[in-house]
Order: structure tokens, then sequence, then C-alpha cells
């Protein structure tokens, strides 16, 4: 029997409930749509009824709906790599703003993260490798979620902004480099014989990096260019998708996440004439409807819950997410303004870098997989990744962004609500 529709429909209605209240409180839909995957998933509905929870959610039922939920991650990570513009930073700033804050975005958390693991470890995960769940903690307080980011940018009307356009650039380059530090501390766990593989797959990363940008962009230029109208068309259309599709694939089989492959796609294509639009008009809609919430609902029912009765376990708790706050938050803010951006802007970026969301649940889910994280772990965690995501949108709106912003230009934003 297939229940494919029916988890479906019921992951469309919750999310869209959810993300209406959350709204209505003022969060970000993000969040209320994370909030759905965790009612929906077994600490919630499974709790409240275990055969309809298994019928529906159970990991026998649930293989299309990740593949739709992964689908979702492709496109948003294209459309991401689309609209990013890192050329207007140019005549405004240097790039070093979002090399700066990427660099302290990330040391200054991973070292808290290390430390607070170091004294951790014996309570919470006395049978996790000593060195690969220290390394693992830094890297977790040390990611940000460029998807989580951009669906905030979205929803404030922040997009084109020289803030939201510097912190997506700076997490660009942290989950880049989280990513490749997540591989080495994998790596470091497994022995040192992997430290071959790790060299090979950066290598090929690097050469499928070089043949998008130096290769294959251009080719797509000159195709356009040969083109009746110069630019992409709807008969194009699918084999871009194609296009986005194949490099996904291509960085998920070199051993990277297949986000990246997409987001390098969109970054290799993003001049293409005619795309933003074509995009815009045919696919950007589906994503936002019905791809994008099935992603978010699935990090909350897959989530684990672990066990909150290990002795203080609300104190360690608290630990990681102050921790994790002062140094993702202080760490972006110190980078910026190293680089002379002004005390607010500092801080709106800062807030912005402070998002974690499901680049975090990911990386959480590795750990867990890999036995570097232990359930009590992984809860506290992923505690800290939905409170951090959560309290983005209140900051931001001390500053200004919101519904007041986005009335005020709604008619000149109107059609670039999904662009970033």
């Amino acid at each position: 029997m297939a229940i494919w529709p029916v988890q479906l429909c019921i992951i469309i209605l919750a999310t869209l409930l959810c993300g209406a209240l959350a709204k209505r409180l003022g969060q970000s839909r993000v969040v209320g749509e994370i909030a759905a995957g965790l009612l929906l998933g077994p600490a919630v509905l499974g709790a409240l009824n275990a055969d309809f929870y298994q019928l529906l959610f159970s990991n026998a039922a649930m293989p299309m709906m990740s593949q739709l939920g992964e689908l979702g991650l492709v496109f948003l990570m294209f459309q991401l790599g689309l609209h990013l513009d890192l050329k207007s930073l140019q005549g405004r700033v240097p790039m070093r703003i979002p090399v700066a804050v990427a660099l302290t975005g990330i040391v200054v958390p991973f070292a808290i993260g290390c430390a607070i693991a170091v004294a951790s470890r014996a309570t919470i995960a006395p049978q996790a490798p000593i060195l690969g769940y220290v390394l693992f903690c830094g890297v977790a307080l040390s990611i940000s979620a460029m998807p989580v980011m951009a669906r905030i940018v979205m929803d404030l009307r922040m997009e084109g902004t020289f803030t939201a356009t510097a912190a997506l650039a700076a997490a660009s380059l942290t989950d880049l480099l989280g990513w490749l530090l997540l591989a080495a501390i994998t790596a470091i766990s497994t022995g040192d014989s992997a430290w071959p593989h790790i060299a090979r797959n950066v290598a090929l990363l690097l050469v499928f990096v070089a043949v998008s940008m130096l290769i294959a962009r251009p080719l797509w230029g000159r195709i356009i260019a040969r083109g009746p109208t110069a630019s992409v068309t709807p008969r194009l259309l699918p084999v871009v998708v194609c296009y986005v599709l194949m490099s996904s694939w291509i960085t998920a089989e070199i051993g990277f996440h297949s986000a990246f492959g997409a987001l390098l796609a969109g970054l290799a294509l993003r001049d293409l004439p005619g795309l933003k639009i074509e995009w815009r008009a045919k696919v950007e809609g589906f994503v936002a409807l019905l791809l994008m919430p099935v992603f978010f609902a699935l990090a909350g029912i897959q989530a684990a819950t672990g066990s909150i009765s290990l002795p203080n376990f609300w104190l360690w708790l608290g630990l990681f997410f102050v921790g994790a706050v002062a140094g993702k938050f202080g760490g972006s803010y110190l980078g910026a303004r190293l680089s002379g951006v002004g005390h607010r802007d500092a801080s709106v970026i800062a807030a912005l870098m402070n998002t974690r969301g499901l680049m975090e649940l990911i990386v959480l889910t590795i750990g867990l997989k890999a036995g570097l994280l232990p359930p009590a772990a992984y809860t506290m965690l992923f505690i800290m990744a939905l409170a951090t995501t959560a309290m983005t949108v209140p900051i931001l709106r001390l500053f200004g962004y919101g519904r007041e912003r986005s009335v005020a230009g709604a008619t000149a934003n109107q059609s670039t609500a999904y662009e970033l």
C-alpha cells in the first residue's frame, strides 16, 4: 500500500500550520516548520499513538519522503548560489569582511566547543573516542546554516542588503571549512589510514570546482549566446535542472554533501541571462510549497530525543548553549568589527551567523551514526541548534528588520521574495 500521499498531506498541512503560528509569534516560518517535524516525530506523535506513528513515519515508510527532502535541499542550495551576488561587495567593502567573519566565526566557537567537550566527556560521553568527541563538539558549535539563514533572509525581506550578503558569503566559507573539518575528524576517529582517502577527496573536489567555474561556466555562456533569444528559455530549463542534479551527484560521490554540488552549480550559472526569471516562474514556487516543508519536517521527524535523565543534563546543555552563542555570535562580531564594519551591521551579521538549524542537524546526525556523539550529547546539541536558530529573528527585529520593514518595501520586493 502506497502511504506517501498521506505522509505528504500531513507534512504539508503540519508545516503550513506551524509555520503560520511561528509567523504570528514573530518567528521565521522555518522555525515552525522544524517544530512541525518534532510534533510529527517519535517524541510527540509516537508517544500519543505509537501504531499511527509507525504506520506513517517509521523508517520503512520514509524512503520517498527522504528523497523529496534531499531534492528540496539541493534546489534551495542552487537558488542560494544563483542569487548570491558576491560582486555586490566590490566597491562597497573588501572581500576581507566575509573572510574575516568566517575565520573568527569558526575558530572561536571551535575552541570553546572543544573546551566544553573536554570538561563534559567523562560525564556525558565516556564511551566515545576522546579525540573524535572533542573535535566533533568543536565543529558542532562552529557550523552555520546557510539554508535556514536563506529562509530567514527571505522572510524578513533582507535580500540584497549588505549585511545579508556578507553573512551568506561568510556562511558559505564557514560551512565549507566545517565540512572539510568534519571529514577530517571522521577520518581521525577511524584511524590514520583514512588520510590518503581525505587528500584524494579534497583533490577531486578542487578539480571539480575548477572544471565547473573555468570550463562549464563559459561553455554554458556560449551555448546561451548562440540561441535565438540569447537567454535561458523554457526548453533549456530542464537541461539546467539536469546539470544541477548531476553536479550534486558528483560532489556526493566524491565524498562531500550533495548540497555543495548544487551551490556550485548556482554559482556557475548565476550570470546566465534569463535564468533567474525562468527559475522563479517555473521552479521556485514548487520548491517553497512542497519540497522545503518536507525537508524541514524530516529533520524533526528523524531527530533522536536522547535521554534527559543524565545527571546535570541541563547544566551541560546550558554550557553548550552559552558557549555556542558566545563563540559564534562573539567570534563573527569580532571578525566584522576588525574588518571595519560598524557596531549595528556587525551585530546583524553576527546574529545571522549564529543561525545553525538544519546544517547543524545534518552534522549531528553524522556524529551520532559515526559513534562520536552519544544520544544525550546529541540531544543537547540538537536543542542548542533549535534555540540559536529561534533567537535569530527576534534579534534581527531589534535592528529594524521584519514585518514593518517588509510592509514598507513590499512593492519593491514583491518580485524578489525568494531571491538571496
